[in-house]
């Protein structure tokens, strides 16, 4: 743990001004990805209503691909944004998925059919999928070790607020506006475009290691001492250019895939994704107005993602997640359980509470813990592959059930479905206590040693000690010599 110390002692001294800058830059095409979720939201019910002022009309079988579909085809972003990553930088791909986005959002707004509307809106779902995986990376990349969590979890709470930004201006405003309001932060990051860094780890990587090392001079402050920095990164680049790239099948790609697979499952059958799609059909008949529950449960997730950073900068990764998966499922309990209540005048709003409590718990822990520790757990040679993999396994979770939804509330009722959903928060919890390993305050050496055996760290200290001996060995003859 020497070397992590160090680091994050060295980086006391590092300017955040221009992380923060990066940041809200980066995260600004995932707010317009979370207004795109909140317009599929919002139009449900409008183009289910016969006659509705669009002239689109859509009956179940329609209404459940609108809805669903998004899903996959997210996923399908996701996978092409694995090659692109690299391919053209994180810079060039968050520019690229923003364009996406902006020219499904045109294109939903002028839709005057069912099939130019989905046209659009899975258009603008691709490029969502596009802007994951290179947004995460270049807050990876750019952030010093102790923000590295904060900046995860607030990229994670832009599309959740992005999807509230939709949900509140969807009550004031009409369904046809909204794919407009869905792409504007997307056109205003385009417009400070210009100001965004490229990675100095994707840089290195392609050999431009001056350029790299002025990134970082650069958002580090022209005070810092980048070296010790660009030297970890030149370390870790060279010795994953060095050994060839394995097999997926490989422990340091398979061990954490699989992990990251089995957590994103459990993350989108938890419950938030039917309650977001479907509240305004759930809480239909509630003594709450629809649109206030869905709105409700948005604020307290976005609340939940704000208060998210300032734990995950004092906790570690597993207790977060823990402790917040089960609260939320004693919320899922309560609302699939609750009309075995006696009667009382609380009962009536104990939807409300709950909905309430579950939407913080998300917030807290189960919606921002996986996506930072998919970012984290993969070491550079895999980590666009790992991202991919992980969000496509998410896409996937939530396509079926988003897809069965209707179907599933007529077998076993809503009720039913929130009881699986707080069985499977309770099976998270376990799985995450047995099998997750931690990552917070780890550099990037150590997050690149945490699949490898003992033995492995133990040649690769000794390969390092050698080299290290080597160079001084050099010097000292150089120094005789002169």
């Amino acid at each position: 743990a020497k070397m992590e110390i160090t680091m994050l002692k060295h980086q006391e001294s590092a300017s955040r001004t221009k992380i923060w800058v990066t940041a809200v830059l980066c995260m600004l095409p995932n707010m317009s990805f979370g207004a795109m979720l909140a317009f599929i939201a919002v139009a449900l019910p409008y183009y289910t209503t016969v006659n509705n002022a669009s002239g689109i009309y859509m009956d179940d079988e329609m209404s459940s691909w609108f809805v669903s579909l998004n899903q996959p085809i997210r996923m399908s972003g996701t996978l092409a944004a694995t090659y692109l990553n690299d391919k053209l930088g994180r810079k060039k791909s968050i520019f690229l998925s923003s364009m996406v986005m902006i020219c499904g959002g045109v294109m939903a707004y002028f839709a005057n059919s069912y099939a130019m509307l989905m046209l659009g809106s899975q258009l603008a779902g691709f490029g969502s999928g596009l802007v994951v995986t290179p947004t995460y990376s270049l807050l990876n990349d750019v952030s010093i070790i102790k923000l590295r969590g904060t900046l995860g979890s607030l990229n994670t709470l832009t599309v959740n607020s992005g999807y509230l930004y939709g949900l509140v201006l969807g009550i004031f405003i009409s369904v046809a506006y909204l794919p407009l309001i869905m792409i504007a932060p997307a056109l205003l990051f385009l417009a400070f475009y210009w100001l965004l860094p490229e990675s100095p780890v994707w840089l290195a990587s392609k050999g431009n290691t001056e350029e790299a090392t002025n990134v970082l001079q650069n958002l580090r402050g022209s005070r810092y001492n980048v070296d010790p920095e660009v030297k970890e990164i030149l370390g870790v680049v060279t010795k994953n250019q060095d050994t060839q790239k394995k097999s997926v099948l490989c422990k340091e790609f398979l061990k954490p895939a699989l992990i990251i697979i089995i957590l994103f499952f459990f993350q989108a059958a938890a419950g938030a994704d039917t309650i977001c799609y479907f509240s305004m059909v759930i809480f239909k008949d509630q003594e709450i107005d629809e649109s206030l529950m869905a709105l409700l449960f948005q604020v307290m997730i976005t609340a939940g993602y704000m208060i998210s950073p300032y734990i995950m900068s004092r906790i570690n990764r597993r207790p977060q997640f823990i402790t917040a998966v089960l609260c939320h499922s004693v919320g899922m309990a309560v609302l699939g359980g609750s009309h075995f209540l006696p009667e009382h005048p609380v009962k009536a709003y104990l939807p409300m509470i709950c909905l309430g409590v579950t939407g913080l718990c998300y917030g807290l822990g189960v919606g921002p813990v996986p996506f930072v520790l998919m970012s984290e757990m993969f070491g550079v040679k895999y980590k666009s592959e790992g991202m991919a993999i992980g969000m496509a396994a998410r896409c996937l979770v939530a396509f079926s059930q988003l897809k069965v939804f209707v179907n599933l509330r007529t077998i076993i009722g809503v009720d039913g479905i929130f009881l699986i959903h707080s069985i499977l928060n309770v099976l998270a919890a376990i799985f995450v206590f047995l099998v997750l390993p931690e990552t917070r305050n780890k550099s990037m050496s150590e997050l690149e040693d945490i699949w490898k055996s003992g033995s492995e760290i133990i040649q690769t200290k000794k390969k390092a000690l050698s080299e290290h001996t080597q160079n001084n060995n050099d010097e000292s003859k150089s120094d005789l010599e002169a």
